[in-house]
């Protein structure tokens, strides 16, 4: 990798010219692309330049025109492409050569952070240049990026006044004297301004070259450099000067057939004037095209317009491009810099252009929808809906913030009922805002008058689903079938999803899990047939979350991989972190409790105020993880967010933090504690997740050590819903049998249970019903039988790492006269078993695209030591980059 830097016209082009001719020289293949300023908006412009227009192509074109616009298309850049690239270089070494990259697009920056780091064994070479200080953040960070990945990085700096007099005695054939050295020194070392100085000279007659040496008449600097741009284009022809000042206002590259339409002519009465401009070194030919020979000249004669003249003509450029055929995406650049108020295909444009690169770029997107929204009056019956467009894609590129600002801006402006629900409806989010907040939100929608029927029933579905998140009974099931109601009226199929997704829900606290696995199984089906929303990726993740609850586990995995896949094709960054949840769910339900915790602390830690239902899961896999490994530092952390977010969280956030008390109360052998937690929560409600069968025997726990008659009467009221549907789901009844066999101190049901749990994908439920199996035998005097139960159960403990438990069933086993000792395994010194906790979650982090310093700011750590813990990772897994990395962590089984 290297990476060439340097202001406008210190040579790096040329550099460039070198590179490719040395490449051609060696045998090497070079796929040449240039970024421009117009095409920013354009996704991996320059990127698909260089590779799927080589000849012959690297990649797949036709794959490409496919995917259009869609949600695959980062997810094939990164993946397939970069297979491709590594094939096409397995036959002849490649140099990837990318000009101008500070004006590349968002998603081609992001990209060159995965597809740049190649592995050291594929014969790859990549070239990129960049104006110093120029591009945005995105830029910066990708340069970083590759700087820590070892990218050369050359620095071009100006010319020592000996090579300065070097490349003047080049120019004019000659030694240069003092005269004319004096003069290039005022170029200060930029060797496109040195040429320019000798080609002005030259032009003006104030060369003179005798016996060998240059000398330079006249102290003055030639008109092309003490001139303005204005006074030079004077010196053309009228014809010549208006089309030089024409073309500064398209693209970097531009069609004659443009440059004719701008100034109404046939092509062809061009000729003349092209060439003039042609020949005063102001314009070339490339390919097909023509362009200025240098970013400078165009950007001084652009410079040398009024500038709302300047502004004017970009706009009529940016309408007849639209006319011509240039997608919206092509002109948003223009349009965002040269539209007035009021502008409407402007707007049209520009929220076009959003949508378009909205599933590969969402905050290039939100900036686009952003502008459109400036140009719209305030009283445009459209207001409300771009301005809801607006709030979700700012929500989807994380910049919640802005988007909760511009919210509340137009809401204290809406003109009408319609603009405010459209608003409201994309305001409060599920990964930062609470139950509460989100079922305000739709009620004051609700109850505005005159909102078309789709918002309507978008409301009433947000609304069931939310109410469904409070354990609100009376309510939540009538809210269901109004908004089942309404979206079958409408027909709308966001209405629909949340709808039934929300009965699904309903019916699981019901007891019937499987029949709302089989509902989302069809709900998921149908909405992967449309463009993602918050309601499709809903009803995924609950998809998962029951195949988790109900133990199919790998079936759970394979959604996730799924779910979080799609989040990152789609730079979805609620999504991901709605997905790195369920994810610790699944790793936690399955035993693999360092990945549990791995997954789970990748995730923001919860808000001070307005926890949501996300917050509580996360804080949840953590106590559990803390209890298990006696991580005492853990658990108290996971108290104190319990505790803070109990007063003020909706129903589920409530039975979440209770479920954390009394699990941290019980470990610390305080029953009381525990009953008074557990006392106020249902045991077995919607919504499910798959710690819920710990929660059931938890509470059969509680209630037979405190003897409490109105806690052991819910566990049973839990084992009845877990044992009312037919055919009977396997684990339930596993469950239901040791809740009842704690409850009735019954050796033989706790046997039985243990029985059925050990065929099951809970290892640790399997362990606990073994561990209670033996100490009830062992009370009543059936010692061989407690021992092969109690050994069972140490040894699955120790297996997943759960060494409270193993310690606890050793001091029992002791009590029988049987020794077991924690011996502590030797980590293996490869692989993923290999890696600590701390390891495993950067590298998690890594593979999701975050970078080193996102990674230390999130965790707390500094840079250095995420650098370390990656250093370690990449030995440990046979890895030299981020791109294997990923690919390693996706291609990771289920365990």
């Amino acid at each position: 990798m290297l990476v060439i830097e340097g202001p406008p016209g210190i040579g790096k082009s040329r550099l460039l010219t070198e590179v490719m001719a040395l490449a051609s020289k060696c045998g090497v293949r070079t796929l040449f692309g240039e970024a421009f300023e117009y095409q920013q908006t354009v996704p991996f412009f320059s990127l698909f330049m260089a590779t799927l227009r080589a000849d012959p192509p690297v990649g797949d074109a036709d794959a490409l025109r496919r995917l259009g616009g869609s949600e695959d298309l980062r997810y094939w850049v990164v993946h397939d492409l970069h297979d491709a690239i590594h094939a096409a270089a397995a036959e002849t070494p490649l140099a990837i050569v990318l000009e101008d990259i500070h004006w590349a697009d968002n998603s081609t920056l992001l990209a060159l952070r995965s597809l740049a780091t190649a592995r050291p064994d594929v014969a790859v070479l990549w070239v990129l240049t960049a104006r110093t200080g120029a591009g945005g953040p995105t830029l910066q960070e990708t340069l970083s990026v590759l700087q820590r990945a070892d990218a050369t990085v050359v620095r071009v700096t100006p010319m020592s006044p000996g090579a300065v007099a070097d490349m003047v005695s080049d120019a004019v054939r000659a030694n240069a004297d003092a005269s004319l050295l004096s003069l290039a020194a005022k170029a200060h070392g930029n060797p496109f301004l040195v040429r320019e100085l000798v080609g002005g000279l030259d032009e003006e007659g104030r060369l003179n070259v005798s016996g060998g040496r240059a000398m330079a008449t006249g102290h003055a600097l030639p008109r092309r450099l003490s001139a303005s741009m204005e006074q030079r284009l004077d010196h053309l022809s009228r014809g010549a000067g208006e089309v030089v000042r024409v073309a500064a206002v398209l693209p970097d590259r531009f069609s004659a057939g443009l440059l004719a339409a701008m100034l109404e002519r046939q092509p062809a009465s061009l000729m003349s004037a092209l060439a003039e401009a042609v020949r005063a070194d102001l314009l070339v030919e490339d390919g097909q095209q023509l362009r200025f020979r240098h970013d400078l000249l165009r950007e001084a004669t652009r410079q040398s317009l009024p500038q709302s003249l300047r502004r004017a003509m970009e706009r009529q450029s940016a309408s007849i491009m639209l006319s011509m055929g240039a997608a919206p995406a092509e002109v948003a650049t223009q349009l965002a810099r040269s539209a007035e108020p009021g502008d409407r295909e402007a707007i049209s444009a520009l929220r076009q252009a959003a949508q378009a690169i909205g599933h590969t770029d969402a905050s290039a997107a939100a900036d686009l929808s952003t502008r459109a929204l400036e140009l719209l009056p305030a009283d445009d019956p459209e207001h409300g809906l771009l301005v809801a467009e607006t709030v979700g894609l700012l929500n989807r590129a994380s910049r919640y913030q802005e988007a909760e600002g511009l919210a509340v801006a137009a809401l204290s402006e809406a003109a009408s009922p319609q603009e405010e629900a459209e608003i409201r409806l994309r305001l409060a989010t599920l990964t930062k805002h609470s139950a509460q907040r989100r079922v305000e939100e739709n009620r004051r929608a609700l109850q505005l008058g005159e909102i078309s029927e789709v918002t309507r029933a978008r409301h009433l579905g947000w609304l069931a689903y939310n109410l469904a998140m409070q354990d609100q009974r009376g309510q939540r099931r009538a809210a269901a079938n109004e908004a089942a109601a309404a979206a079958a009226s409408t027909g709308d199929l966001e209405a629909t999803i949340l709808a039934n997704l929300t009965l699904a829900v309903l019916d699981c606290g019901e007891g019937y899990v499987g029949r709302s696995v089989r509902r989302l199984e069809e709900l998921c089906a149908l909405a992967r047939t449309s463009d993602a929303t918050a309601a499709h990726d809903l009803a995924a993740l609950y998809y998962a979350m029951l195949l988790a609850v109900v133990g199919r586990l790998d079936d759970a995995a394979a959604q996730v991989a799924d779910g979080t896949a799609q989040a990152r094709r789609e730079h979805n960054a609620m999504a991901l972190d709605m997905w790195a949840t369920m994810d610790g769910c699944v790793h936690l339900a399955a035993g693999r409790l360092s990945a549990a915790r791995a997954a789970t602390e990748s995730l923001a830690p919860p808000q001070q105020t307005g926890v949501s239902e996300q917050d509580m899961v996360r804080t949840a896999i953590l106590a559990e993880v803390a209890v298990r490994t006696d991580d005492r530092t853990l658990l108290q952390q996971t108290v104190n967010d319990a505790r803070d977010a109990y007063p003020t969280g909706s129903s589920v956030v409530r039975r979440g933090a209770a479920h954390v008390l009394a699990l941290a109360a019980w470990q610390r052998d305080d029953v009381h504690d525990a009953m008074r937690w557990l006392g106020g929560i249902t045991l077995f409600g919607s919504p499910l997740w798959p710690q819920v069968l710990d929660q059931v025997i938890l509470g059969a726990r509680v209630a037979s050590g405190a003897g409490d008659a109105g806690l052991r009467a819910r566990v049973l009221q839990a084992t009845d819903l877990l044992e009312r549907e037919r055919p009977a789901i396997p684990l339930f009844t596993g469950v239901a049998r040791y809740a009842r066999g704690i409850l009735e101190r019954d050796a033989q049901a706790l046997l039985a249970a243990a029985d059925l749990l050990r065929a099951s994908s809970r290892p640790l439920l399997y362990a606990g019903a073994a561990e209670d199996a033996g100490a009830e035998l062992a009370h009543i005097d059936r010692g061989g039988e407690a021992l092969d139960q109690l050994n069972a159960a140490f040894d699955t403990y120790l297996h997943h790492e759960a060494l409270a438990d193993a310690r606890r069933v050793g001091r029992e086993l002791r009590r029988l006269g049987v020794e077991r000792r924690i011996v502590s395994q030797p980590r293996a010194k490869t692989g993923w078993d290999s890696l600590t906790d701390s390891e495993l979650t950067v590298v998690n982090l890594i593979a999701q695209g975050a970078t080193n310093g996102s990674v230390a700011q999130r965790l707390h750590i500094s840079p250095h030591t995420v650098r370390a813990h990656l250093r370690n990772a990449f030995a440990k897994l046979g890895v030299s980059s981020r791109v294997e990395l990923s690919q390693l962590v996706r291609r990771r089984p289920p365990r």
